[in-house]
């Protein structure tokens, strides 16, 4: 009997792979909740959490709330520069938050000084930013990665 080669993925490329997935949802959707992430990425919550906490540790991704002081509240994790995939860089969004009042948070933009959009949530910035910078630059919406500065 002759022993056929196994299809079955170590762990070691299942790890990967989610990584490279994980990497993929927050290039496309900005800065996103463990929530978010996982209805974007084929893996359990709990592979989610332990592969944002390694590619936290090794700085692919940050989070707005360090580590040791979430305390149970809810981070949104972003990639950082090294870990934007190649094709983004030079497609990249950067903005922060300049005032949130009245419900509204009004957004500047670090590539367009002087443009500035309104969000009502947290979680419209990346769409809001996107849709600003088209209008702005007459580039298709879907060619940009938002990055949320703190």
């Amino acid at each position: 009997m002759t022993a056929t080669p196994s299809t079955a993925r170590t762990p070691q490329r299942r790890t990967r792979q989610t990584e490279a997935r994980i990497i993929s949802y927050l290039a496309n959707h900005g800065a996103s909740t463990v929530s978010n992430i996982t209805q974007g990425v084929p893996a359990s919550r709990d592979t989610i959490r332990a592969r944002l906490a390694e590619m936290e540790e090794s700085g692919t991704i940050r989070a707005d709330i360090p580590a040791g002081q979430r305390g149970g509240t809810t981070p949104y994790y972003s990639l950082t520069k090294t870990g934007m995939p190649s094709e983004t860089l030079k497609s990249v969004i950067s903005v922060f938050i300049r005032q949130a009042a009245d419900g509204q948070l009004t957004l500047a933009f670090d590539n367009y000084p002087g443009l500035s959009a309104t969000a009502g949530r947290f979680i419209d910035i990346p769409e809001v930013a996107r849709h600003a910078a088209a209008h702005h630059t007459d580039q298709p919406q879907d060619k940009s990665t938002v990055h949320i500065r703190f």
